[in-house]
């Protein structure tokens, strides 16, 4: 009786592993708990744990808690975490294609970047991510990235020399560039300081993010200049996708549907309410007629569009899409 409880406790000890990788599913993301990517993992959480009656958990880690984006798509690849929420220009190494939306000025606004993104166009996007060990379960609200800092951006000749820190990728690089700026990438965790220090002029954002991440007390102007709407989605890893059952898969599925909306509807009400926080801490809101900067800047299609893998093609894609809205 002895020697049979010992091997029956083994065995389920053996068990135990297994089980959990089978139900516990990580999430990572790398911005505030006011965000809406935040909002969006909760929802997934919600739907998730209340669709399998408990049976599957979603543990979700904010603010880098796994790494920045980069680093979660290596380790979603490899399985070593479930899912994570991430912009578009950290894909663009894993999957080049993905740069054609870093294209300056390629919306027009965030509900006609968001049209194209929840259609079909989208959809083709998701689709490319298997083969990298990803799974793509839906775009959540696109940001609409625009000036901030110590100086305002009035007009085209203001962004002369004017050291801005933007995103690392050709995409950001070289459309501030050839707007007249001085494009400084550096890394998030760092643009507190320099913003604080003068060591940049200013940055590129999303208002909501100049509040949540607290850039509200190193900033007099925020100029909306609209460069970039930058995409962001929700990825899973596939290797633990396709561990699930058919009918977790679904529920997933589902999950990200709804987490989509909450992204949706948080990221509108997070901005709007942003511009109204940024005038209350005396921030001066700047709304510059962006004509010669859609010019200016769309004359670097071509040379961007050159590294891009399918670019011309998915180019003429997204402006039919557009054409359709």
């Amino acid at each position: 009786m002895k020697l049979f409880k010992m091997l029956a406790l083994g065995s389920l000890i053996s068990a135990l592993p297994t089980m959990a990788n089978a139900l516990e599913i990580t999430l990572g993301h790398t911005l505030a708990l006011d965000s809406h990517y935040q909002a969006a993992a909760e929802k997934f959480k919600e739907v998730v744990e209340a669709g399998s009656n408990g049976e599957i958990t979603v543990s979700v880690f904010p603010q880098s808690q796994l790494g920045g984006e980069v680093k979660m798509i290596q380790s979603a690849r490899t399985g070593a975490i479930g899912a994570f929420i991430t912009a578009g220009p950290p894909l663009e190494n894993t999957i080049p294609q993905f740069a054609v939306f870093s294209l300056p000025y390629l919306f027009n606004s965030v509900d006609e970047a968001n049209g194209i993104l929840q259609g079909e166009i989208g959809d083709k996007f998701l689709g490319l991510l298997p083969d990298a060990g990803l799974v793509g379960l839906n775009f959540f609200s696109v940001f609409e990235r625009s000036v901030f800092g110590s100086k305002p951006v009035k007009s085209l000749v203001d962004m002369s020399g004017m050291k801005i820190r933007v995103l690392q990728g050709p995409g950001f690089v070289q459309t501030y560039d050839a707007l007249g700026a001085q494009a400084t990438p550096m890394a998030y965790s760092e643009v507190f300081v320099a913003l604080q220090n003068r060591v940049v002029d200013g940055a590129e954002a999303s208002p909501e993010q100049v509040i949540q991440d607290k850039f509200v007390e190193a900033t007099d102007y925020f100029s909306l200049t609209k460069i970039h709407y930058m995409p962001s989605l929700l990825i899973m890893s596939k290797p633990i996708f396709d561990g699930l059952t058919p009918e977790q898969q679904e529920l997933v599925r589902e999950a990200a549907r709804q987490a989509r909306d909450a992204s949706l509807e948080t990221y509108r009400r997070t901005y709007e309410e942003a511009l109204v926080e940024l005038r209350e801490n005396d921030v001066e809101i700047i709304e510059p007629d962006l004509t010669e900067f859609q010019s200016k800047a769309k004359a670097l299609w071509p040379n961007l569009l050159a590294n891009v893998p399918q670019g011309e093609e998915n180019l003429k894609l997204i402006q039919a899409g557009i054409g359709k809205e």
